[in-house]
């Protein structure tokens, strides 16, 4: 992850990593040097020597006292490291989402990414707050307990590691699969989240179309795969858990029966053997431990890379400059402007047109002919393949797009409203905007009188995505939501295509009072709220093949003509 995320906080909450290995250091200590004084009280007993219960026990208290404080410590440390180092991480990926390429965004899928932000970030949550803590803890008792036992005896340690090593491997052998498994079960639940978001925000098409067996299909196929894999990952963990029982038991049986010889040998005291036994234990448990977290390593990793994927894509490209506008420049320019998406298809194709400072441009064309794919160049959403796009005499390459944003305002046909009331979604058109401003440019946008018949008025929740207003209610709230930016340039996608005449007329009304004094470029699917337009350039296949006013493009009798007469007999039909 970049420096200000994983490794960054790595950085600069290490210390808390260092001091919980320091605790744990400690705490092991405690338990070995425990050991070894019930080794040495016992050889002195057997030897024939008095105990001194005081003098003994004083010791023990005092260790018992270290050991608290080390235990508290090393908790305090696992859980200040895990935490600082988890939201570091949350903060990253948030962080990056509103930076990311918007080409990104539209490819992978809102279900993919929200099942990363919540599954994959929960993973890595138990990787830093169990996993981490968990090996580090293991492996400062093993190389803690493993050179006590070499200063009771070399060979004893080395028959109670020999057989370690073996285990290891075919333990390693029998996961090496899963990582594979993992990933391809966490794209199965992408899948299955993007199906189940499909299903959700179009339950009006799937119901009224009965498509409940094409949706079904779809899920189940997806969960029997997960299914299917989840059998297979299931096999594999039994098989670590058989392996760590194994790791346990069989070299433990074989360690205290050498160390019963080493003893009847006399190579090793009657304490020293007794030590050893109440160590054996200690060392034991970490290392029958190494297959399931070698299980569970393969498994956070694919977490861990798919969130990488993330934080690793490119961000918006932007530039740094914010510059000055003057009267006299174009605010809007295409310089033969090519494009196309990573299929390799060309969308655009040698566009090239400028708008002027008042300028009421329309955008019209048949589906796919590029109409839309001008409006996201215009936001800055993607950059051309060739050509220039400026704006005040500037390519958008060398603007700052913060900026160069503040410059436009958005209505589109498909309106977003976000989780919350009327006035909040109307507010985010200006930041720190008062009630009085939200509600003048509700006015403005036709939109006042109706929200003073609801009962919270224009503290009304909208509902998820706005569900509880009707399609001319949510358009209208979108333009008040622009008028309140108040930028100069306006980007309107049509905002009548899909309502009644009634509220068609309202938008209109509301369209013209938000376009006064404004630069305006309309995608027009009507080609009837057009015809006052100072230039209409007609799309086809991703070129400009026409361009003039209403009138002069109707004398043509060309392509826009066409379009036209089209539209008036579908609509007298």
């Amino acid at each position: 992850m970049k420096k200000e995320g994983l490794s960054g906080s790595i950085k600069k909450y290490g210390y808390l990593c260092v001091l919980y290995i320091l605790f744990s250091y400690i705490l092991t200590q405690v338990v070995v040097d425990g050991s070894n004084r019930i080794a040495q009280a016992t050889d002195a007993l057997f030897a024939g020597e008095t105990l001194e219960l005081k003098k003994f026990l004083i010791p023990f208290v005092l260790l018992m006292f270290i050991g608290a404080i080390a235990a508290f410590g090393k908790s305090l440390m696992k859980n200040s490291f895990s935490l600082n180092v988890q939201t570091a991480i949350k903060n990253s990926i948030v962080q990056k989402l509103v930076r990311l390429e918007y080409q990104y965004l539209d490819e992978t899928g809102t279900g993919a990414l929200m099942n990363r932000l919540i599954s994959d970030i929960y993973e890595i949550e138990a990787l830093f707050s169990e996993l981490i803590p968990s090996v580090l803890m293991d492996f400062v008792t093993i190389v803690t307990v493993c050179i006590y036992m070499n200063s009771l005896s070399t060979r004893l340690l080395l028959v109670t590691i020999v057989c370690y090593p073996v285990l290891f491997w075919l333990a390693n052998k029998f996961t090496r699969s899963l990582g594979k498994l993992t990933g391809k079960r966490r794209n199965l639940y992408d899948d299955l989240e993007n199906v189940a978001l499909d299903v959700f925000h179009g339950i009006t098409v799937g119901r009224s179309f009965n498509l409940y067996k094409i949706q079904n299909a779809r899920i189940e196929k997806i969960i029997q795969g997960i299914l299917d894999n989840e059998y297979i990952r299931t096999r594999i963990g039994m098989l670590s858990l058989v392996m760590g029982d194994i790791v346990r038991w069989m070299p433990r049986l074989m360690c205290y029966i050498f160390a019963l010889y080493e003893t009847s040998q006399q190579y090793m005291s009657i304490g020293s053997c007794m030590a050893y036994v109440m160590l054996l234990d200690r060392l034991v448990r970490p290392l029958g431990n190494v297959p399931n977290y070698l299980v569970s390593i393969r498994e956070y990793r694919v977490s861990l890379l798919r969130l990488l994927e993330i934080l690793k894509q490119p961000n918006e490209k932007s530039g740094e400059a914010v510059f000055e506008i003057h009267e006299n420049e174009s605010v809007l320019e295409l310089q033969q402007v090519a494009f196309s998406y990573t299929d390799g298809q060309t969308v655009l194709k040698d566009i090239s047109f400028s708008v002027e400072r008042g300028e009421q441009i329309a955008l019209v064309g048949g589906s796919g002919s590029g109409k839309t794919t001008v409006m996201k160049l215009l936001c800055g959403f993607y950059q051309p393949s060739s050509g220039k796009c400026q704006m005040y005499g500037h390519d958008y390459q060398e603007w700052n797009l913060e900026t160069l944003r503040q410059q436009l305002a958005l209505v589109s046909q498909n309106v977003f409203l976000f989780p919350g009331t009327i006035a909040e979604n109307v507010a985010y058109g200006k930041n720190g905007a008062t009630r009085e401003e939200v509600e003048e440019a509700c006015k403005q946008a036709n939109i006042h009188a109706f929200i003073m018949t609801l009962p919270q008025g224009y503290d009304t929740l909208v509902g998820e995505r706005g569900a509880r207003l009707s399609g001319g209610q949510r358009q209208r709230i979108s333009i008040a939501r622009a008028i309140l930016k108040n930028a100069p340039i306006l980007l309107m996608d049509e905002p009548t295509s899909a309502v009644d005449v009634e509220t068609e007329q309202l938008i209109q009304d509301a369209m013209r009072k938000v376009s006064k004094g404004r630069t305006v470029i309309t995608i027009a699917h009507r080609l009837s709220t057009i015809q006052d337009a100072d230039l209409i350039y007609v799309f086809e296949k991703g070129h400009i093949v026409e361009s003039g006013t209403h009138k002069i493009l109707m004398e043509k009798n060309g392509a826009y003509c066409a379009l036209y007469q089209k539209e008036t007999e579908e609509r007298s039909a």
